[in-house]
């Protein structure tokens, strides 16, 4: 029988093919092979992390648990020392708190200096700048001032005048209608006596770009060391925009920590004559006073008798 060499060609190529696709599902198959086991791989390694991820929370959740007891123990520890550290070492000084900025709420700072034997005889808050207001408030305002003083006043200088002639009734007791006009008309709140004045404190910081430091708490610090009296100034940490610099700049003693007890007790020191710069910001010389005063060298207590 005679064959053709079709029939070979036809014969071989398809023997060809056949082993070209063997080998090729073969590959296909290892490699789906590796590939498979590389999968494996990677979900294993990620399930490791993840177990490890998940152990390193934990412990971190544990750790947090014990500093929080450990902090509970401490604010218990302060509640119970600070009043007994602290008792008597404002004995008789009469206090005038001005806050500048109605932002944040000094609470535990009064009430610490409750402790301390201090009596806040008033409690200034300022709103808002006196220039802020609509026009006719503002030409109210300057002509209740122009009257009152006798002198021209230029706007642009309204809250600088407003802030010095507040301070000195303050401190002083005297211009008392000019208090009850800021009061009445929505520029301050108002608590207390004015006068009678023994130290000031002055409490900025703010979370408003737009703050006042220049034009109402410098004017102000400036009065009050005119008239002798010495000033303070404090802060909270959190105050986004911080005064303190502004404040050094008038060599005036600051706390930019007012809010915890530490600052607390730094404010205290600071009254009683330890003077600087305290706190936890980078304005701050250290983080409180190295110790009180002695009782018999206390500043307070010159500052008290000054005033008999």
């Amino acid at each position: 029988m005679n064959i053709n060499i079709k029939y070979y060609v036809l014969t071989i190529a398809s023997i060809f093919i056949a082993l070209g696709i063997g080998i090729f599902i073969g590959f296909m198959l290892d490699g789906q092979k590796v590939f498979s086991e590389q999968q494996t791989a990677i979900i294993n390694e990620l399930e490791q992390k993840f177990k490890d991820l998940q152990t390193e929370n934990n412990n971190l959740k544990n750790t947090v648990q014990e500093l929080n007891k450990q902090i509970g123990y401490y604010n218990q520890y302060h509640q119970i020392i600070f009043p007994e550290l602290v008792a008597d070492k404002l004995s008789g000084v009469k206090v005038a708190i001005i806050e500048t900025t109605n932002e944040f709420i000094y609470s535990g700072m009064r009430n610490a200096l409750l402790k301390a034997g201090a009596t806040i005889e008033s409690i200034t808050v300022i709103k808002d700048s006196f220039n802020t207001g609509n026009e006719l408030e503002v030409e109210n305002l300057v002509n209740f001032l122009s009257n009152k003083y006798g002198v021209t006043i230029d706007e642009k200088h309204l809250n600088e005048f407003v802030a010095s002639k507040l301070a000195n009734a303050i401190v002083t007791g005297q211009d008392v209608d000019l208090i009850n006009y800021l009061k009445t008309n929505g520029y301050i709140d108002f608590t207390g006596i004015p006068g009678n004045t023994d130290f000031v404190i002055i409490a900025g910081g703010s979370n408003n770009k737009d703050y006042n430091v220049v034009s109402i708490d410098i004017p102000i610090i400036k009065q009050v060391k005119l008239l002798n009296v010495p000033i303070v100034g404090v802060e909270q940490s959190d105050a986004k925009y911080s005064y303190i610099d502004a404040y050094k700049k008038q060599h005036i003693s600051t706390i930019d920590n007012v809010e915890d007890i530490i600052g607390q007790t730094s404010l205290i020191m600071v009254m009683e004559g330890k003077e600087g710069n305290y706190g936890v910001k980078p304005s701050a010389m250290s983080l409180m006073p190295d110790s009180f005063i002695k009782a018999d060298n206390s500043t307070h207590n010159s500052a008290a008798n000054s005033k008999k």
